[in-house]
């Protein structure tokens, strides 16, 4: 149990003159350090390592000797991802599940934007490449479970939705690359003339890839939950499964669908009744428009490969017709 509310505010008025910093590093500063300090929480050990440049996320244990994470959030997305992470807590994907579905949410403090969360023992699947594949069907069980779980979010995210977003995400594109403009325009345009209203929502991870999955002795578990939202099912099967495509692309090749069939074989035996042929290739399309703006923002000396995402988000979407 961290310390209360109370505690915390009188900590942080002696402490006011350490100033919290903005995320955006794996290795946090000394000032959010001393703010984890102050409520009673220890380093136990480095930083993880973690795929996006602008997350800090490190190891902790607090003075009862409980092992947890801090992750850090540079705005209002911390007290968003704590609520998802209450509301999955408390559903039939959370803490009636054996296991649970999720790390249990211990506490956000605001003073440094840092959720407290159990740590899990394992490694995320990502990084599992001898041994991933036998991972797959029980992690898409598990998305299966998350998809039927009680848990209501606070967003939703229908295609319409999806649509705005891209266009919003293309004109981003043409802030950061001037001469990638057309060409995320162009896919833009073809998701909204390829639209595909969806048959259901269903309670989403939004971000449902190997790197967001944990892997322990006997525990599979979904980390990362800012994205947390009511969307059609197919969102998270095709993330799942077309992970793998940069590796194709680094190597200026077409990416391969076997893994994307088998996939969509395995979650739809989970789920019987769940048909998500009809909107593939829409939300492959908006991923790779999604993808390609990722690149850009948080990999900028990979912007080649934005392109790249960009032209097979197309070719699906013509494939399709």
């Amino acid at each position: 149990m961290l310390p209360s509310p109370e505690t915390r505010s009188r900590r942080g008025d002696e402490e006011e003159s350490v100033e919290c910093c903005e995320a955006g590093a794996n290795n946090p500063n000394t000032d959010r350090l001393a703010h984890l300090l102050g409520h009673g929480l220890h380093l136990d050990g480095d930083a993880f390592v973690v795929g996006r440049p602008d997350q800090a996320t490190i190891p902790l244990v607090t003075t009862s000797g409980t092992k947890v994470v801090a992750k850090f959030f540079n705005s209002d997305r911390g007290v968003q991802t704590f609520a998802n992470m209450n509301a999955l807590w408390a559903s039939s994907f959370g803490a009636q599940r054996q296991p649970p579905g999720l790390p249990q949410p211990l506490d956000f403090l605001p003073d440094c934007g840092a959720l407290i969360m159990e740590r899990l023992e394992g490694r995320p699947l990502a990084e599992l490449h001898a041994s991933a594949q036998e991972h797959f069907e029980p992690a898409l069980r598990l998305l299966a479970d998350l998809h039927q779980c009680d848990a209501t979010p606070a967003v939703k995210r229908s295609s319409r939705s999806i649509v705005r977003s891209a266009e919003r995400k293309a004109a981003r594109i043409a802030e950061l690359s001037p001469a990638h403009a057309a060409l995320a325009k162009e896919l833009a345009v073809a998701l909204e003339a390829g639209r595909v209203k969806e048959r259901e929502l269903v309670p989403s991870h939004g971000d449902f890839s190997p790197r967001n999955l944990f892997v322990g002795a006997d525990r599979l578990a979904v980390i990362d939950w800012d994205r947390f939202q009511l969307a059609d099912p197919a969102r998270d099967v095709v993330y799942f499964a077309t992970y793998d495509w940069a590796d194709w692309l680094r190597r200026g090749r077409i990416p391969n669908r076997d893994h994307l069939k088998r996939v969509i074989e395995i979650y739809e035996s989970a789920r019987p009744g769940a048909k998500l042929k009809r909107a593939v290739s829409f939300h492959i399309a908006a991923s790779c428009l999604r993808r390609a703006l990722s690149i850009l923002e948080l990999w900028p000396d990979q912007s080649w490969l934005a392109p790249a995402w960009l032209q097979v988000g197309l070719r699906e979407l013509t494939a399709a017709k």
